[in-house]
């Protein structure tokens, strides 16, 4: 039956269905990805190595993907196992490493080391199952990173450096999904020293 005016109860009906189809889309769906990235003490007026233009261009670059929980001036492992990392796809842990340990108070004293397995695993279990945990750090892809890879468990990935980082060494590769790719330097040569778990 068509009288010739608007359907105006038929339009507010689909409307009504429009509203309540978004309503019941699962806030997932809408959700951006979580991104915690922790940064050393460094209290240098010089020099920067973590505090720079590089790294500003590194989140620009991350926050057109992810929401970005950003933490600076972190020096203790009570501070760093405080952080909120619950379901966070990436995580970067910044700072001076070797082999065997990250450094977040300055190069000599130990932060992160085998000492923390358990906190370790604690944290990384808060983590989404998939997650990506960057070791910005020097020398750590020799032996800490296979310790946080045990930590992290089989399906979280590890990317991590095998030599010397230099300040601008950590490259993003791929956003999403994410990908980086760290150059070590040794004298004037710079090369790919990546490592991934």
């Amino acid at each position: 039956y068509n009288d010739g005016r608007p359907h105006t109860h038929m339009s507010r009906r689909l409307v009504l269905v429009a509203v309540l189809l978004v309503a019941l889309v699962p806030a997932s769906l809408h959700a951006r990805d979580r991104a915690v990235l922790v940064y050393p003490r460094e209290h240098s007026l010089f020099r920067h190595i973590f505090y720079t233009s590089h790294q500003r261009a590194l989140r620009e670059l991350l926050r057109g993907r992810y929401d970005l929980d950003i933490h600076v001036q972190v020096g203790t492992a009570d501070a760093i196992f405080a952080i909120d990392v619950r379901g966070a796809k990436l995580l970067v842990l910044s700072g001076h490493g070797g082999p065997f340990a990250m450094h977040f108070a300055g190069r000599s004293t130990r932060t992160l080391d085998s000492s923390d397995r358990a906190r370790l695993t604690a944290l990384f279990a808060e983590l989404d199952p998939t997650a990506t945990i960057v070791l910005q750090s020097c020398n750590t892809g020799r032996g800490f990173a296979h310790l946080v890879k045990e930590a992290a468990g089989p399906l979280r990935h590890v990317i991590a450096a095998t030599g010397t980082v230099p300040w601008d060494g950590l490259q993003i590769t791929s956003v999403t999904p994410f990908e980086a790719t760290l150059h070590c330097r040794e004298g004037a040569r710079k090369f790919d020293c990546t490592v991934r778990f």
